[in-house]
């Protein structure tokens, strides 16, 4: 058979992708060379954000059972005080989700994995792996090793390569990697802790020039370390259980303390100097590679395949659309940028080894502190879309920018997120009247778009119903017709607070408009479709 998507790896970003894709009704193939997810923990974080992405596919409950939250993170001078702080109450904030959320990869990957691997529309192929890759005008032909050393071709209209930082069909397409020329050793150490042990619930770099440093809370008595090597340092010695207990003792009595594991890494920032080749497009490491000092690594990727996935459905619903999947780059690329750069100007005054620089560094970063001119959480360097399918962004409006997911009340007196009423597709959320049928129908038809009527009391109805005066939200009536009260007030107040009569929301979340003005829904719908139309030339 034809395959709509073929993912190539089911760590967490393909399972994830491959997630997507099944719910989006896409005949999908998945595989992975790996009959198991890798058994150690790699990845720590993950934002809010990504759990709202989760939530999407219906695995948000699953994953609050394996992970913990905590408050942020706070940067230590060489005199171990803050120079720059990042801590956040762990309360659910704007997207429904707390800020921070920290895991065992393992435990992850497995529910990720699981998802995937039980989706019908979901075809999965653990134990094989992609060797070559051929592309037609319409097709891809993926050759594939089987378990059985044999080979099979596999036909797929697109692939996504999830295939990890040193990803074969990258390297298979001459893609290159642009170096952002930051690249250190650190030791990195998985333990758990005594339950006597008293750890903070934030992170904490030590940028002390005699060795910096990373402390990462995880689940229960699970541990992170992370220790930059020095010049004189070898792997193998740094990984001794002696050293590590050195190491260990500033922050925690080592006695007692099992050692998971210890490996050293390089920290890498690199991106992909091309994301879509073809009718094959490149997600997660196989894109980029940032250095964890924001602890955004895997949220890139899970963003990546959130934001392709449905694009690609459009695509294979209607074959004009494709110039659409040119828009994945134009927005991923920038995002991902500005976290690297980011990530990695931390990494530099992070890694200072001079003693006089250090003190200057820590100067100066304080005194930003104190005017109040640094960022005051993780979520702050994290830009919203810049350029692709999202109308032009400035310091007025929220074009590009997240939008807000508050609990609301359905009419049989349940409390949920917004988007478990909405769904995760696009939605048009007004104030105003949508006065153009043929607008409505294409927004239905070709997106499968929600339009959501909201009145001045808070009462969110269909776009039809509101039109013919439906009832209200405490009469006994369809579903369909009064979906939810806006019983806290949060998207009246942000309606107001953006002077909004219509918002139109992407399937990842993102806003593509906000507009005002009785014609501001017709107008966000007009400017979709020639956004949509024109992708390809942007």
């Amino acid at each position: 058979m034809m395959y709509d998507v073929l993912v190539a790896g089911m760590g967490p970003v393909g399972a994830t992708a491959a997630a997507f894709a099944g719910r989006a009704g896409l005949r999908t193939m998945a595989v992975d060379p790996s009959e198991a997810v890798f058994p150690l923990p790699r990845a720590t974080h993950f934002d809010a954000e990504v759990m709202r992405l989760f939530q999407s596919v219906g695995l948000a409950d699953t994953l609050n059972k394996v992970v913990a939250t905590y408050d942020g993170g706070v940067h230590l001078g060489a005199d171990g005080e803050p120079i720059r702080d990042f801590r956040v109450p762990a309360v659910p904030g704007p997207s429904g989700w707390f800020p921070h959320y920290t895991f065992i990869q393992p435990q992850v990957d497995q529910i990720l994995r699981d998802a995937a691997l039980g989706d019908p529309n979901v075809d999965g192929r653990l134990g094989w792996e992609v060797v070559a890759t051929e592309q037609n005008a319409d097709h891809v032909a993926v050759t594939i090793s089987v378990p059985s050393g044999a080979t099979e071709v596999v036909t797929a209209k697109f692939v996504i390569a999830c295939d990890g930082a040193s990803s074969p069909i990258r390297k298979s397409l001459g893609i290159d990697l642009i170096d952002y020329g930051f690249e250190e050793p650190w030791i990195i150490v998985d333990a758990i802790v005594p339950e006597s042990a008293q750890l903070p619930n934030h992170s904490i770099m030590w940028c002390d020039p005699k060795r910096p440093g990373t402390y990462i809370p995880q689940p229960g008595r699970h541990r992170r370390w992370e220790f930059m090597l020095l010049a004189d340092e070898s792997p193998e010695t740094m990984a001794s259980r002696a050293v590590i207990e050195q190491l260990l003792r500033s922050s925690v009595d080592p006695d007692g303390v099992e050692i998971v594991r210890s490996a050293v890494y390089r920290f890498h920032g690199l991106i992909a100097s091309q994301w879509r080749n073809g009718r094959i497009f490149l997600a997660g490491d196989a894109a980029h590679q940032t250095p964890p000092f924001y602890g955004q690594g895997m949220c890139h990727g899970i963003r990546d395949v959130s934001n392709l996935v449905w694009k690609l459905r459009l695509a294979l619903d209607d074959p004009d659309m494709d110039p659409l999947l040119d828009s994945y780059a134009q927005e991923r690329h920038p995002h991902v940028k500005t976290v690297i750069d980011a990530s990695v100007e931390n990494g530099r005054y992070i890694c200072i080894l001079d003693p006089v620089e250090a003190h200057e560094r820590d100067t100066r970063l304080r005194a930003r502190m104190a005017a109040g001119q640094d960022v005051r959480s993780f979520r702050s360097v994290i830009p919203g879309i810049v350029a692709g399918i999202a109308l032009p962004a400035d310091d007025t409006n929220e074009n590009g920018q997240l939008m807000i997911q508050p609990e609301v009340e359905t009419v049989d007196g349940r409390v949920q997120l917004m988007d478990e009423v909405l769904g995760s597709g696009f939605r048009l959320i007004t104030r105003s009247q949508v006065t153009d049928p043929a607008s409505a129908s294409w927004f239905d038809t070709a997106l499968s778009g929600v339009i959501v009527s909201l009145d001045d009391s808070g009462i969110a109805r269909t776009a039809e119903a509101a039109a013919h005066g439906g009832p209200g939200p405490d009469e006994t009536e369809p579903m369909g017709h009064s979906l939810f009260v806006d019983h806290s007030g949060e998207i009246l107040k942000w309606f107001d607070k953006h002077e909004a009569t219509a918002v139109l929301v992407r399937p990842d979340h993102y806003i593509f408009g906000v507009a005002e003005g009785e014609d501001g829904a017709e107008r966000l719908l007009r400017s979709l479709r020639e956004a949509i139309g024109s992708a390809g030339s942007k």
